[in-house]
């Protein structure tokens, strides 16, 4: 085994981390068609010797589990079920083809190796693993605190991630193969810049939060309610479209827990509630939603959003195409997100289909007719998901009624 092989082993690691089967494919493609590498310079002999993954059927394989990877990283609702499983799936993907790789390129040398009655393979290939799952968790959960600045992807952050991680592995492939140690090297970097990043996010959420001015406990600046003693919080500050806290505060207290509701958040302590199937419950403080401020109360707060985007929507609509976008994007953001925070996934993934196929026909017609198209756009998709949001809710009542 030499200095080439090992930081090919070690370089291997980060691109397993971010992707599954695609660092797998684009290996199994170059041991299968190294003449398609040539500004890449290699051993002749590993290539020669790794006869099992320049078979065709594996490259083919590989291939279409890597396509299936891509699609579903690239839709919001699958992702979710991905990222769940990934830290899980690559230290076992890496670890099978690190066997597969060492014990046909380096039989002799590794046969040669006693490490106290130990196969050194498995020991390199589990070693390799475990650092392949130390980084996926640390991906995950800086996907995580990605994902709370854009929950449903209006902002397409999470679609622009993958696209950046999806040419992280094509780039990350090439470099290791050109200029290993630089590749780990700057993989460390950008691990480093991550961490502290999110690190200092944290630090600032904390002070952003505020004592209690009754028991003294961090709470939201944004909470009309300690979640603690149940302190009334008279002004609490305003959130942000995005869920940042704005340095105005507010004495309407209505208004201000429908906003709080709109973006997913406890109308009380203003905790971050996640999708249920029955009508949702603040796990921090017990509130349960759509008390007060009342399920109606919401729609028609959001009913009134409405109105005045679907004008803004008409007038922005003069401008070619670029008004359209504008309306689009303003109709998720503000009119569907409120709405499909409380979706379950199967419900936005088959909305997902039908929304694509109206944004085809109208971004056609947004081009010429833009006050036809961006209303109408804003109009369909809001009444569709306003009306699973009130089957869904209004049959969890009557499930509620019949207890």
């Amino acid at each position: 085994m030499n200095i080439n092989q090992v930081i090919a082993i070690i370089g291997a690691i980060p691109l397993f981390a971010v992707r599954t089967f695609f660092p797998a494919f684009l290996t199994a493609l170059f041991l299968a068609h190294p003449e398609w590498f040539s500004f890449i310079n290699y051993e002749s002999e590993i290539v020669a010797e790794s006869s099992f993954w320049a078979q065709h059927w594996l490259v083919i394989v590989l291939g279409i589990l890597s396509i299936l990877e891509f699609i579903s990283d690239k839709n919001s609702s699958l992702r979710i079920f991905l990222h769940e499983a990934e830290p899980y799936m690559k230290p076992i993907a890496y670890l099978l083809i690190q066997i597969f790789a060492l014990s046909q390129q380096n039989t002799e040398v590794i046969n040669a190796i006693q490490w106290s009655g130990f196969n050194p393979v498995i020991i390199i290939g589990i070693i390799g693993a475990f650092a392949v799952y130390v980084l996926a968790k640390i991906r995950k959960t800086t996907l995580d605190w990605l994902k709370n600045f854009d929950l449903d992807d209006n902002l397409k952050i999470g679609k622009l991630i993958s696209w950046i991680e999806d040419s992280f592995v094509v780039f990350g492939f090439i470099l290791l193969m050109v200029a290993g140690i630089f590749m780990i090297i700057l993989y460390l970097i950008i691990i480093a810049i991550l961490i502290f990043l999110r690190h200092k996010y944290k630090k600032r959420s904390e002070k952003a939060k505020i004592e209690c001015p009754n028991c003294k406990n961090k709470i939201y600046s944004f909470a009309t309610k300690c979640q603690y003693c149940n302190f009334e919080i008279s002004e609490p500050h305003k959130i942000g479209f995005l869920g940042n806290r704005k340095n105005a505060k507010t004495k309407d207290i209505k208004t201000h827990k429908l906003h709080l509701l709109s973006q997913s958040r406890c109308p009380n302590c203003a905790s971050i509630i996640k999708k249920q199937k029955s009508t949702p419950i603040c796990s921090e403080c017990q509130t349960k939603l759509f008390d007060n401020p009342s399920l109606d109360e919401f729609i028609k707060f959001q009913d009134l959003r409405f109105y005045k985007i679907l004008a803004f929507s008409f007038l922005a609509g003069f401008i070619p195409l670029f008004g359209f976008i504008v309306s689009a994007v303003l109709t998720d953001i503000i009119l569907l997100a409120p709405y499909r925070r409380y979706l379950s996934n199967i419900n936005n993934f088959f909305i997902k289909i039908l929304y694509r196929l109206i944004f085809i026909i109208l971004v056609f017609l947004g081009i010429a007719l833009g006050f036809i198209a961006a209303p109408l756009y804003c109009g369909i998709k809001y009444l569709i998901v306003k009306d699973r949001f009130v089957k869904k809710f209004n049959s969890n009542n009557e499930v509620l009624k019949t207890l």
